[in-house]
């Protein structure tokens, strides 16, 4: 993760930042993903078709896959807590992945973990 530091701080630097109350969604299962959200304080949960998983640690992009993709929300994500995100707007997300360099290989690293955070819940409801 060092080497994406300085593409980190750059992205990070062009958020918007908002506050939530707890119980707000950010976003619902099926609309079209229209923003991305780096949770910077809070917790949040994520609530797929096969269960739930709390999420309560910083530096995680919410709705990463589905800008990149161009793709609807699978899940839907609701704060659980007084939470504050940096957001980005998917067609200013796309521009920051064709300014830098390392910012597509950075998103993805980001999506990798928000994906071994789901694919722990979905091995927890498989086993039950």
């Amino acid at each position: 993760m060092n080497n994406f530091s300085d593409t980190e701080r750059k992205v990070l630097a062009s958020g918007i930042e908002l506050r939530y109350l707890p119980d707000e969604y950010l976003f619902r299962q099926g609309q079209k993903a229209e923003f991305v959200f780096y949770l910077q304080e809070g917790s949040l949960v994520l609530e797929s078709p096969v269960g739930f998983v709390s999420i309560d640690r910083k530096g995680v992009f919410i709705g990463i896959e589905e800008a990149i993709e161009e793709k609807n929300h699978v899940y839907s994500a609701m704060t659980s807590s007084y939470s504050q995100f940096l957001v980005f707007e998917r067609k200013y997300f796309q521009l920051l992945i064709d300014e830098f360099d390392l910012a597509l290989p950075y998103f993805e690293f980001k999506k990798a973990e928000l994906n071994e955070l789901l694919k722990k819940v979905q091995q927890k409801y498989a086993t039950i």
